[in-house]
């Protein structure tokens, strides 16, 4: 396969990963607020809602992989002619936090999440504090995503 065919396919599937993780994160969170509309009311349905959810990690963890491996083929296939633009730049330091947001933050309030839950009920206070991390955690997450888009579709130097 040439340059001429292997660059495209690479944009497609990074542009198919990114697709993957957004829109996973998207239904993520609307589930997050399911989850939490029983948790009050009925907490069976509620707990098999989070073992859905624990899903969705794999999916936008398989998209992350995707998405760096087909950057740096198409980093590699350009000879890094993006890398000097501050758009790429932008995007290339939020995809970063973007990961590191859902590796230590979202990864860690879903796990002080199901240890409350499955375990005994922690106070309402503990509760509520890791329901608000992680409402931030969605927004940011979604926040970074709609502007590595906007970035992309822009291309500002």
């Amino acid at each position: 396969m040439n340059t001429q065919m292997l660059l495209p396919a690479c944009l497609t599937l990074h542009l198919t990963a990114l697709t993957l993780m957004a829109g996973t994160t998207v239904v993520d969170y609307i589930t997050f607020k399911s989850f939490w509309k029983l948790f009050y009311k009925e907490k069976e349905k509620a707990i098999g809602v989070m073992q859905v959810m624990a899903t969705f990690s794999r999916l936008i963890g398989i998209g992350a992989a995707v998405l760096i491996l087909t950057g740096i083929g198409m980093m590699a296939l350009t000879n890094g002619v993006f890398g000097e633009q501050l758009w790429f730049r932008i995007k290339f330091g939020l995809v970063i936090i973007l990961i590191l947001n859902g590796a230590f933050v979202g990864r860690r309030q879903g796990v002080k999440l199901r240890k409350l839950i499955n375990s005994e009920p922690g106070s309402p206070d503990q509760v509520n504090a890791i329901r608000a991390n992680l409402n931030k955690f969605y927004l940011i997450q979604l926040s970074i995503f709609f502007i590595i888009i906007l970035l992309s579709a822009f291309k500002f130097n």
